[in-house]
C-alpha cells in the first residue's frame, strides 16, 4: 500500500501567482509600448505631410520632425495620464 503525504502546494500556488504577475506586467509594457508608437507615427506622418513652405512658416526643418513627433506624442501621453 502506497505512502500519502499530505502537505500544501504553497509553492505552486505562489509560483503561478507571480508567474501571472510577470506576464501580465509585459503584456501592460507591450499595450503601452504600442500606444505610444501609435501616437509617435500619426504626429510624424502629419508633420511629414506638411510642405517645405508650412514648414518654414512654422519654423521646422525636416530634420526636426523626428524630434518634434517624439516630444509631441510624450506630451498627449503625459496629458492623458494628468
Amino acid at each position: 500500500m502506497p505512502m500519502v503525504v499530505s502537505h500544501t502546494n504553497s509553492w505552486l500556488t505562489s509560483g503561478l501567482t507571480e508567474l501571472r504577475t510577470r506576464y501580465m506586467s509585459h503584456r501592460n509594457a507591450a499595450a503601452e509600448a504600442k500606444i505610444k508608437t501609435a501616437r509617435y507615427r500619426r504626429s510624424l506622418t502629419e508633420l511629414n505631410a506638411l510642405s517645405n513652405r508650412d514648414l518654414l512658416d512654422i519654423g521646422i526643418s525636416q530634420s526636426d520632425i523626428p524630434q518634434i513627433a517624439f516630444e509631441q506624442s510624450q506630451k498627449e501621453l503625459a496629458n492623458e495620464n494628468a
